[in-house]
């Protein structure tokens, strides 16, 4: 198990961002309210790709940069991979 950063942009966010690639098993760590938090990745992740901290459940939005991103077409649990496949972006 590694240990990989990632990134969070506002302690509103759902998600955050990963710094390199995470491999299942390795540890996730990021910044909340100026401490430490943790979230162990239960799938491989791409580098720069988002990863869901808390469990976001069908039909609540996702938030990045302290706004929606989009709108969680499945149940996605803290740890896997938040991308095209779980999630629909905003209608404009």
């Amino acid at each position: 198990m590694r240990t990989v950063r990632a990134i969070l942009v506002s302690d509103t966010d759902n998600c955050v961002t990963l710094t390199e690639s995470a491999d299942k098993g390795d540890a996730v760590y990021f910044l909340c309210d100026g401490v430490d938090a943790a979230v162990n990745a239960y799938e491989s992740i791409p580098g720069w790709h988002k990863m869901a901290i808390v469990a976001v459940g069908k039909g609540m939005q996702v938030t990045k940069y302290g706004a929606v991103i989009g709108t969680a077409i499945c149940d996605i649990e803290p740890g896997y991979h938040v991308h095209i496949h779980n999630i629909k972006s905003p209608e404009l």
